[in-house]
C-alpha cells in the first residue's frame, strides 16, 4: 500500500524551503497518517483472541520515506486473514484453504483523504501556516 499525496505540492514546496527540520517534520506528518491507518486496521480485525488487533504495527521509516502497517512478526498469521491462503501440506501438517477477510486494506481505502488531511494539518502546523 502507498500514500499519493493530492493538492499538497505548494506545501511540500514550502516545507523544502525549510532546511534541516524538512526531514523530521516529513516523519512527524508520515508517522500521523500511519496512525490513523493502524488504528483503523486494529478496529477491524477479527477477535477471536484479540491479539492480532492490538499488535498492528507500524514499521520504521525506510530509506524511500514509507512505512509498512500490518501485524507484527508474532501475527504473520494476519497476512492469512487478510489475503486468504490456498490449502497444502507443510512439515507433514495439512492446511484448509482460508477465504481471504481484508482489514488492512479497507482501511486504509476509507481513511486515505482523513490520512491526507492529517498529514497536511501536522506541516502546516509545523511550518506555522
Amino acid at each position: 500500500m502507498g500514500i499519493r499525496l493530492e493538492g499538497m505540492q505548494e506545501l511540500l514546496r514550502q516545507l523544502e524551503q525549510v532546511g534541516s527540520e524538512a526531514e523530521r517534520i516529513k516523519k512527524d506528518a508520515l508517522l500521523a497518517g500511519a496512525e490513523i491507518i493502524q488504528q483503523a486496521a486494529s478496529e477491524r480485525a477479527p477477535r477471536d483472541t484479540g491479539k492480532l488487533a492490538e499488535n498492528i504495527v507500524i514499521s520504521d521509516i525506510k530509506e524511500d520515506g514509507t512505512v509498512d502497517i500490518g501485524p507484527d512478526r508474532d501475527r504473520f498469521y494476519g497476512l492469512f486473514v487478510e489475503f486468504g491462503r490456498k490449502s497444502g501440506t507443510k512439515k507433514g501438517r495439512k492446511y484448509p484453504k482460508a477465504d481471504p477477510h481484508p482489514f488492512l486494506q479497507p482501511a486504509f481505502e476509507e481513511n486515505i483523504d482523513r490520512v491526507q488531511d492529517e498529514m497536511a494539518d501536522v506541516i502546516r502546523r509545523e511550518l506555522r501556516l
